[in-house]
C-alpha cells in the first residue's frame, strides 16, 4: 500500500510517551478501536517485559489534527500505552512496587501540585530510570483519508487474530449499518463521547472496568450484564455489538434472517460470496433512515427495560425459573415481539407492571423448548408469534402517530455519561430562568453556548440540557425554591422544568413556545443553523421530570451571533477575539 511507504520508525523512549501523553497528542479513534480491555495482570507482565529490556511489538500512529492541533492517532499500540501511563501514574506496580515520581521532572511536578500521589513501596530511581529510558518502536505515518488508517488496522488485527470476530466487522466496514450499531451499543453500554476521536486520557472514561482496575464504566451497571443476558467476557468481546447487529437487521429484514455469523457478514457486506452480501444502506433508506431505526431501537429497548424495572426481577429471572441457557436469543425474541406489537401492530403498553407479570416464567413454557433453534428464522418467527399471542392483552391501540414512540430517556443518560470525556461539548441548565428573579439572560446564555459549539469546527456537535443541574449545589437551591426533589444520575441531579413551567406559564407547551420565540428572534448567521436548532428541540419525561435537550451539529461554516462568533474555554463560553477569527476559518476548510 502507498501509506506503508510513508513509514517514518525511529525509536521513542518511554519517557517522551508519556510527555506526549501530558500534552493531550495521543488521540484514539473509536470507530476502529477497542476499549481499554488489558487486566491489571496484562498490564503489569508488559512493565516487567519492558523492565528486563524484552523487545515489545511496534507502536504504531499517524499524525492527524484534532481541535486544529497536530496530534498522534493511534493505530496499534493502545493498550501498551495505556499500560505505559497506568504505571507512572501508579495505578498499576512492578512486583509489589509503584513508580517514584521524583524520578522525572515532570511526575515530580505533578506529585508537587499532588495530581499524582505517590504509592508505597516504591522503586527506586535508578530502577524507574531503567524503564523510562526504554526505547519504544515507534513507527509514525500520515495519511490522506480515514479509510486508509481503517484499512491498517483491520489488516493487523486480522492477522493476529487480536480482536473478536465482531470487532473485526465494526473496523473493517464503515456505512450507515456500522455507525447504527456502534452508535446504540454505545448509547446502551453508557461509553458515549462526543466524537469518535478522543484522547488516550479520555479513555478510561468509557472503558469498562476490570479486576484492580476502576474505570469509568461500572460492568455490574451495564444493562446486558445486569440482566444476565451476556456475561463478563461476552461484553468484554463485544458480544453486545453484535446481539445489536442482529436485531437491526431483524428489523430490516421482516425477521426474515437467520442468526449467525453468516448472516452478520451479509450485512456488513463481508460475506466471501459477494453476490450473498445485504445491501444494508438501501434497507434502511426503505425503513426510514438512519435516525428513525435508532430512535425505534431506543423507543423499544426502553419499553423492555420499564417493564422488566416495574418489579424486582431481572430479565433471566423473570423469563426462567428453570436452568436456561443462550439467554441472548430470548432477548431478540421478546425484542421483535416489543417490535411487533409497537411498531407493526401500532400499539402501546396499557401498564408495565401487569406485563411484567405476564411475562413471568413466559421462557420456560414457550422460548427454552425451542431454544436451539432459535438460530433458524423459522423457529425464532414461531416464537415470536407464540409470545406475542400471549402478551397481547396488555396493549392496547395507540392514538399518538409518532412511530418511533422516541422518550429521550436514553439520550439523557448517554449525554450525562459522555460529558465525563469532553465537557466543552455539553452545558446543563436547571431552566430558563434565575429562582430568585426572573432573568432574560438565562436563554441567551444558552443560544450563545449553541452557537459556540458550532465553532469548535466541522462537524462538531453540541448538546444543551434543560431540566438538569450539574452539581448538588444547584441541585438544592431548586429544592429550595420550587420544592420539588431532583433525581440523583451519575453526578448530576435532575431537577425537571415542570415546577418552573408551572410557576412562569400555564404549561409545557407554553414554555417551549417561550423557548422556542426565543431562538427565533436571535439573530443567528447563517440562518439553516436556526433551524437546525429548531428541529432539535427534543421535550420528553425522565421518571416524573421533563427535560428538554437541545442539539446543534456544525456543517460548512461558522456561526455568527449578533455580529459576534463565541467558542468555548472549558466549559465556559466567551466572545472570539477578532485576531483569532481567521485561524476559527481554517476549521471549516475542506
Amino acid at each position: 500500500m502507498t501509506l506503508l511507504r510513508k513509514l517514518d520508525i525511529k525509536p521513542e523512549s518511554i519517557e517522551s510517551i508519556y510527555g506526549y501523553y501530558r500534552k493531550r497528542i495521543l488521540l484514539v479513534n473509536r470507530k476502529y478501536q477497542r476499549k481499554l480491555v488489558w487486566s491489571l495482570e496484562e498490564k503489569e507482565k508488559f512493565i516487567d517485559s519492558v523492565s528486563k529490556g524484552l523487545p515489545i511489538p511496534l507502536i504504531l500512529v499517524a499524525i492527524t489534527k484534532y481541535k486544529d492541533n497536530s496530534v498522534y492517532e493511534i493505530i496499534d499500540g493502545m493498550q501498551r500505552l495505556n499500560a505505559i501511563v497506568s504505571f507512572i501514574e501508579n495505578e498499576i506496580s512492578l512486583d509489589g512496587s509503584f513508580f517514584n515520581l521524583e524520578t522525572l521532572a515532570l511526575t515530580k511536578k505533578l506529585k508537587d501540585e499532588r495530581k499524582l500521589i505517590q504509592k508505597e513501596p516504591k522503586l527506586s530511581i535508578d530502577e524507574c530510570l531503567n524503564i523510562t529510558s526504554y526505547q519504544l518502536p515507534f513507527s509514525i505515518t500520515q495519511y490522506d483519508k480515514d479509510s486508509e488508517i481503517e484499512e491498517i488496522f483491520r489488516r493487523i488485527n486480522s492477522y493476529g487474530r487480536t480482536l473478536s470476530s465482531h470487532e473485526l466487522r465494526q473496523a473493517g466496514s464503515t456505512g450507515t449499518f456500522t455507525r447504527i450499531v456502534r452508535t446504540l451499543s454505545e448509547t446502551v453500554r453508557k461509553d458515549v463521547s462526543p466524537s469518535d476521536k478522543i484522547l488516550l486520557g479520555n479513555m478510561r472514561q468509557i472503558s469498562i472496568n476490570n479486576h484492580g482496575l476502576e474505570y469509568g464504566i461500572n460492568l455490574r451497571d451495564i444493562f446486558w450484564y445486569k440482566q444476565n443476558i451476556l456475561t463478563e467476557n461476552n461484553i468484554r468481546a463485544s458480544r453486545d455489538e453484535e446481539l445489536i447487529a442482529h436485531l437491526i437487521i431483524a428489523m430490516l429484514t421482516n425477521y426474515n434472517i437467520n442468526v449467525s455469523s453468516t448472516s452478520l457478514d451479509m450485512a456488513y457486506g463481508l460475506s466471501d460470496d459477494e453476490a450473498e452480501n445485504i445491501d444494508s444502506e438501501e434497507l434502511i433508506k426503505a425503513y426510514g433512515g438512519e435516525a428513525f431505526v435508532t430512535s425505534q431501537f431506543e423507543a423499544i429497548f426502553q419499553e423492555i427495560r420499564n417493564t422488566i424495572d416495574s418489579y424486582k426481577f431481572n430479565f433471566r429471572t423473570l423469563l426462567f425459573r428453570e436452568p436456561a441457557k443462550y439467554t441472548n436469543y430470548a432477548f431478540q425474541v421478546i425484542f421483535l415481539s416489543f417490535h411487533k406489537l409497537l411498531v407493526k401492530e401500532q400499539l402501546k403498553i396499557n401498564n408495565h407492571n401487569n406485563l411484567n407479570r405476564e411475562l413471568n416464567g413466559i421462557g420456560d413454557k414457550l422460548i427454552t423448548p425451542h431454544i436451539d433453534e432459535l438460530r433458524h428464522r423459522a423457529a425464532r418467527q414461531r416464537c415470536i408469534d407464540s409470545v406475542t399471542g400471549v402478551i397481547r392483552k396488555h396493549f392496547s391501540k395507540r392514538e399518538e402517530t409518532d412511530p418511533v414512540l422516541s422518550n429521550g430517556v436514553l439520550k439523557l443518560e448517554s449525554l450525562l455519561s459522555a460529558s465525563k470525556t469532553e465537557n466543552s461539548s455539553y452545558d446543563f441548565k436547571q431552566g430558563i430562568y434565575q429562582m430568585d428573579k426572573e432573568n432574560k439572560g438565562i436563554k441567551e446564555k444558552i443560544i450563545k453556548t449553541l452557537c459556540s459549539f458550532v465553532n469548535q469546527g466541522r462537524n462538531s456537535v453540541g448538546y444543551v440540557v434543560i431540566g438538569v443541574a450539574d452539581n448538588e449545589q444547584m441541585a438544592e437551591k431548586h429544592k429550595e425554591y420550587y420544592a420539588v426533589d431532583s433525581i440523583k444520575l451519575n453526578d448530576f441531579y435532575i431537577t425537571g422544568i415542570d415546577a418552573e413551567s408551572k410557576k412562569r406559564h400555564s404549561n409545557l407547551d407554553d414554555y417551549r413556545t417561550k423557548l422556542e420565540q426565543a431562538i427565533k428572534t436571535s439573530d443567528i448567521q447563517p440562518e439553516y443553523y436556526k433551524t437546525q436548532i429548531l428541529r432539535n428541540i427534543d421535550l420528553f419525561s425522565y421518571k416524573d421530570k421533563s427535560v428538554i435537550i437541545l442539539k446543534i451539529e456544525s456543517k460548512d461554516d461558522p456561526l455568527k451571533l449578533n455580529g459576534k462568533f463565541y467558542h468555548r474555554q472549558g466549559t465556559s463560553t466567551e466572545e472570539l477575539p477578532v485576531a483569532q477569527e481567521r485561524q476559527l476559518w481554517t476549521l471549516f476548510l475542506k
